[in-house]
C-alpha cells in the first residue's frame, strides 16, 4: 500500500475582521492590501514567501511554510515587521477601511489532499484565528491592527525555551473552545501589555478612538516617528476609504 508523504510544518491562518462589512470595491481593497502587507513583511523578515503553499479565502489566508522555516523569526520579526507595516497602511484612513488582522501560528502534520492539505495541524490553526477570545481581544484594543495567537505547542517549544526575542510574559494564556477543539493558547499584540486588558464577553474597548479618526489614540509606547512607510501602493481615496481632506 502506497502512502502519501505526511510531515511536521509550520502553519499560519489569518483573517481579516470587518471584511464582510464592506461593499465590492472595499474588499477588493482589503484583499489587496492583506496580499501586499503579508508579501513584504515576509520579505522583509528574511522569509520565503513564494514558497509558502497559500489556499486563499478573501478576507485571509490560510499558509504551509516549508519545513525548515524559521518558526522564531515567524514569531518574532515577522509578526513585527507586518504589525509596523499595518499601522502605516491604516494611518491615513478612516475607521471602516482600516486593515485589522488575527493572526494564528500552529507547528502541526499535514499531508496533501484533493483540494488542499488535510491533518489535524490545519484544523488547530484554522480554530485558533476564530476564536472568540482572539476577536475580544481585537475589540479591547481597537488601535492595535494584529492580534498574533499561538498554539500551545508552538509556545511551549519555541517562546519558553528561549528561541524568540519575545519573553514568554508578553504572552497571554487564554483557554480556546472552538467546535470539538479545545487548548490553551497564547495572545500577543506587539507595543501592547496584555495583562490587565480584560478579555470577558462584555468587554468595552479600554481605548475609544477620538472622534475625528486623524485623532485616533496611539499606543504610548510606539514611537511612529522611527517607522518607515513600506506600503507604496497607489490608492484611491473613494475606493480604500483614505481620508481625502489629507490629500489637499
Amino acid at each position: 500500500m502506497t502512502r502519501r508523504a505526511v510531515g511536521r510544518r509550520p502553519l499560519l491562518s489569518v483573517d481579516a475582521r470587518g471584511y464582510s462589512l464592506g461593499d465590492g470595491r472595499r474588499q477588493v481593497a482589503y484583499q489587496q492590501g492583506l496580499v501586499d502587507l503579508m508579501t513584504m513583511s515576509a520579505e522583509a523578515a528574511g522569509l520565503r514567501r513564494s514558497e509558502w503553499d497559500c489556499q486563499k479565502a478573501g478576507d485571509g489566508e490560510l499558509a504551509i511554510l516549508p519545513p525548515d522555516e524559521p518558526e522564531n523569526v515567524l514569531i518574532d520579526d515577522f509578526c513585527r515587521i507586518l504589525a509596523e507595516n499595518l499601522a502605516d497602511y491604516n494611518e491615513d484612513r478612516i475607521d471602516g477601511a482600516r486593515l485589522r488582522l488575527r493572526l494564528a501560528i500552529h507547528n502541526g502534520v499535514v499531508e496533501p489532499a484533493a483540494n488542499g492539505y488535510a491533518g489535524a495541524g490545519v484544523i488547530v490553526v484554522s480554530r485558533l484565528v476564530s476564536a472568540d477570545v482572539a476577536r475580544r481581544l481585537q475589540d479591547a484594543l481597537p488601535q492595535a491592527g494584529l492580534v498574533v495567537i499561538l498554539s500551545n505547542r508552538v509556545f511551549l517549544d519555541t517562546v519558553v525555551q528561549g528561541h524568540t526575542a519575545i519573553r514568554a510574559s508578553r504572552f497571554r494564556k487564554v483557554s480556546v473552545k472552538v467546535k470539538e477543539y479545545g487548548d490553551d493558547a497564547w495572545l500577543h499584540v506587539p507595543d501592547f501589555d496584555l495583562r490587565d486588558v480584560d478579555l470577558t464577553d462584555s468587554v468595552a474597548p479600554i481605548r475609544q478612538a477620538a472622534e475625528d479618526p486623524s485623532q485616533s489614540v496611539r499606543p504610548t509606547n510606539q514611537q511612529r516617528a522611527s517607522m518607515i512607510n513600506h506600503f507604496h501602493q497607489d490608492v484611491t481615496a473613494g475606493v480604500i476609504g483614505v481620508q481625502e481632506n489629507h490629500y489637499g
